[in-house]
């Protein structure tokens, strides 16, 4: 019986395995058929909102087939952001398709997710919870220190509620108190008035169980602003004092009242990046509009009708992509003044004649006027050279004068090449030479190459806004060959020449320069560019312990100088003369177009400095207008407060062997930073007749006088200037090596606290507030 038993069993379980078996593979039976993970669905959804640091409770999701159906035994991961937590990080489902975890909120406020993901499934399941800041557990009353001065003055305090981990609680109710009510008052939004003079209390501010303290002083009867901080610094009209390394300064109004500047002179050597600070006046009358008084003199001065207007000037662009592409493609200048000795040594000069062909790196000393000769008038740096034949126009004894073949006919006659030779020879040569010193003379004929070619036209369209006038370019002073490739420059034609505009009557690229408008201007950029030539060649060349080219804003502004002494020497006039506008327009009528050409474009570009001080700098790390005017205007002003006459200044920069304001320290021989603050503010004070301090003068150009009566549309010197009103902030951004220029008043028996700030903090140590009386 036993045995028989035993038997029916096995037949049983043989039975229902064989069932199980047909439901599992679709075969037959009762049960569903169960198919792999499609989805992952949200069974438990945690709280839309939970404190921090505290559990958010259960995240439960379900694996199911394409049909519905649960499957167990899935793996399923889950991830979370921020700082919420998720334990376990995996768990395997269930007999019916579930897998949990729990979830744990971080110490941040703020929205996070947890994120469920099957094996499998493409998709996972998310859920979002609101981190939400816990009790109130610190309040931070700010200000915390009050001062009023007059009864009535008025002050808000704000509140900052947090919980323990710092995250705003905004649930919490702020309240304000004051211990004393009879010496201020307080309202529910922060506000404190002072009721009467001379206490202290403290002014509670509460939220929850949690509170902050601000300490309240109601200063006594007839003190000022200033009392308790800082002292006034007596001044007369005149006076200039300079604050620095302090939150405040005080000034006084005397019996009858006061007037100030304020030149807020950034020191920093940063040449990109300007810096913020904030000037706060307590105490002051309202500030007035002009410097003094109103300039006077006629909006329009003009010599038979034609405008007092700058020339047109240069492309910035192209010539900061120029001589920016000449220090980032840099050569090694020792093994190229080495490469260039040997190839020049072994050139071998061709005879020429009327009419030869050349076709030489350099000109040979043997040119005559008809030969051609060609060379790479491209404006590239060393690839991609372009190659015209030129044709020697003149020969002069500093000078070879070509012309581009393929330049547009109606332009430049025979007569006119001699006479721009002759000028080169007898007034630009010497007068740069003089200066600045000779330049190198690598292709060993003795002359400067002008090269007259469309290419240069061909920088612009009618599009551009701006014309070129002319470059230099530096790679003509590379060996075209080098044992070391990276030495050489396959595009120089190795030697000292430059590039200028040509007459375009009928127009190149849609732009149009008659022969009289581009001969006005030829001189003038004749000696711009060859100062460029001069400060490169003998950095290359001469001063052998120079490795690079001058940055850019400095080899700018000593070729607008060259300008300005191209101007003195045509008009028989000098500098440190402090040249007005009756000087230039009136006493010397028959020069007044000299100063137009050769003058009036530094007074432009200065001009744009003028309108917006704060922005720009003699020394930014650019090329636009308003640099040029500030850093001509600087070297001129340096130039002038440190000699008695131009001596060797100017040479002394193209001898230098660093660069930008390495070079002003190596030409001045002490930090320079001292002189452009002093140049600020001489840019405020020179002609106002307030001081006799040199450090405060333009002693070569009275410009206020020359911008309201010569220049067009300006009745008024254009020195931006800001006016400081009482309580108020004025908030300051300022570039390295300039100065913003406020006006500000002190009534009568009174005195104004100036405070200076950046982030409620003092203000960088860059900062210098120069500060002048002017009334």
């Amino acid at each position: 019986m036993r045995m028989r038993r035993r038997g029916v069993g096995l037949v049983a379980a043989a039975l229902l395995a064989a069932a199980t078996g047909c439901g599992g593979d679709g075969t037959g039976g009762s049960g569903p058929t169960i198919g792999p993970p499609a989805s992952v669905v949200i069974s438990t959804t945690p709280p839309a909102t939970a404190v921090v640091a505290a559990s958010a409770g259960t995240f439960s999701v379900k694996v199911v087939d394409a049909g519905g159906n649960a499957v167990s035994g899935v793996v399923v991961t889950f991830t979370t952001s921020g700082q919420l937590t998720a334990s376990p990080l995996s768990a395997v489902t269930d007999a019916a398709g579930l897998a949990s975890t729990q979830l744990t909120m971080g110490t941040l406020a703020g929205p996070v997710t947890v994120t469920a993901r099957a094996a499998g499934v493409s998709s996972g399941a998310v859920a979002t919870i609101t981190a939400q800041a816990g009790p109130t557990a610190k309040v931070t009353a700010t200000p915390h220190a009050l001062r009023f001065v007059v009864v009535g003055d008025t002050a808000r305090v704000s509140a900052t509620v947090q919980d323990a981990f710092g995250n705003a609680a905004g649930s919490g109710t702020v309240t304000y108190s004051v211990v004393d009510g009879t010496l201020v008052s307080v309202d529910a939004a922060g506000l404190v008035r002072a009721l009467r003079a001379d206490g202290t209390t403290l002014l509670i501010t509460t939220s929850g169980a949690k509170a902050d303290t601000t300490s309240v002083n109601v200063l006594p009867a007839g003190s000022s602003y200033c009392t308790g901080l800082v002292t006034a610094t007596p001044m007369a009209v005149g006076d200039v004092q300079t604050f620095s390394g302090s939150m405040y300064a005080c000034v006084s109004g005397t019996a009858a009242g006061a007037e100030f500047a304020m030149v807020a002179f950034n020191g920093s050597q940063d040449q990109t990046f300007p810096l913020s600070v904030s000037v706060t006046g307590n105490g002051l009358a309202t500030a007035p509009t002009a410097f003094r008084a109103a300039t006077a003199g006629p909006a329009l001065r003009s010599v038979s009708g034609s405008r007092a207007v700058a020339a047109p000037l240069l492309d910035e662009r192209f010539h900061l992509a120029l001589l920016g592409q000449a220090k980032a493609e840099h050569r090694d200048f020792a093994a190229g003044r080495a490469a260039l000795r040997t190839t020049t040594a072994s050139r071998s000069i061709i005879a020429s004649g009327a009419g030869t062909s050349i076709r030489a790196n350099g000109i040979p000393s043997t040119v005559a006027v008809g030969d051609l000769v060609t060379l790479n008038v491209s404006a590239n740096f060393c690839a991609s050279p372009t190659y015209h034949a030129l044709r020697v126009t003149a020969v002069g004894s500093k000078s070879i004068i070509l012309a581009d073949t393929l330049n547009p006919a109606g332009g430049f006659v025979a007569s006119d090449y001699d006479r721009i030779a002759a000028r080169f020879d007898a007034l630009v040569y010497p007068l740069d030479v003089g200066a600045f010193g000779a330049p190198s003379d690598i292709d060993g004929n003795g002359r400067v190459a002008i090269i007259f070619t469309r290419t240069v036209n061909e920088l612009v369209d009618s599009t551009s806004g701006y014309f070129v006038g002319g470059f230099f370019n530096p790679r003509d002073l590379f060996p075209k060959t080098a044992s070391n490739p990276a030495n050489a420059c396959a595009g120089s034609n190795e030697g000292e020449m430059f590039y200028m505009l040509v007459p375009a009557p009928n127009g190149i690229r849609g732009v149009t320069h008659t022969t009289g408008f581009v001969d006005s201007l030829t001189t003038g950029i004749v000696a711009h560019e060859f100062q460029h030539l001069i400060n490169g060649s003998r950095r290359f060349y001469i001063n052998t312990a120079a490795t690079d080219f001058e940055q850019v804003w400095l080899n700018e502004g000593l070729s607008h100088i060259a300008e300005e002494l191209l101007y003195y020497r045509e008009s028989g006039l000098a500098p440190r003369q402090n040249l007005d506008d009756n000087t230039i327009r009136i006493v010397n009528r028959a020069t007044y177009g000299l100063w137009k050409s050769d003058a009036a474009s530094n007074f432009s570009r200065l001009l744009s400095y003028l309108r917006a001080p704060a922005d720009n700098s003699p020394y930014a790390d650019n090329d636009v207008l308003a640099t040029r005017g500030a850093t001509w205007s600087f070297l001129r002003y340096a130039a002038d407060r440190l000699g008695t006459t131009d001596g060797t200044i100017w040479q002394r920069f193209d001898d230098a062997t660093t660069v930008g304001l390495g070079t002003l320290q190596q030409v001045y021989g002490a930090d320079p930073l001292p002189l452009v603050r002093d140049w600020t503010v001489a840019n405020y004070m020179d002609d106002l007749g307030l001081t006799a301090d040199p450090r405060y003068a333009h002693k070569s150009w009275n410009f206020r006088d020359i911008y309201t009566k010569t220049f067009l549309n300006i009745p008024t010197y254009p020195l931006a200037l800001l006016r400081m009103t009482d309580g108020a902030a004025t908030n300051l951004s300022v570039r390295g090596g300039s100065a913003a220029y406020l006006r500000l008043a002190v009534p009568a028996g009174r005195e104004g606290l100036l405070t200076f700030g950046t982030g409620g903090g003092a203000p960088s140590a860059s900062f210098q507030f120069v500060v002048i009386r002017t009334k």
